[in-house]
């Protein structure tokens, strides 16, 4: 074992690789550093946009009582326009609500 070089033979083994899995073993690994670069750069800003107080409010609760009825309760600016509780059941003023956004109930 004396003779044995790893360097040696981690070249040689390269040299002797088709050209296709030289270029990946090129920029595989280029790949790899950048996006694990990506990946914690977007972290910082965001863990930075938390220790700021950008925060997102809370818009709804969905509550079901002891008679099996689902309430939705919102907050913030949708009080001004509508009432605070909202039976999935009865539609409100022109609009039907559904449990499933985007869908009239049926």
């Amino acid at each position: 074992m004396d003779g044995y070089n790893f360097w040696q033979d981690f070249f040689d083994t390269y040299q002797s690789l088709s050209d296709g899995t030289k270029a990946l073993w090129l920029i595989v690994p280029a790949g790899f550093l950048l996006g694990l670069i990506a990946l914690v750069m977007r972290h910082r800003v965001a863990v930075r946009q938390a220790e700021h107080g950008l925060r997102v409010d809370l818009i709804y609760t969905i509550h079901q009582d002891g008679n099996g009825k689902i309430h939705v309760y919102r907050y913030g600016a949708a009080l001004d326009r509508e009432p605070a509780l909202l039976l999935l059941d009865q539609p409100i003023s022109d609009r039907a609500v559904s449990g499933i956004p985007g869908q009239a109930p049926g």
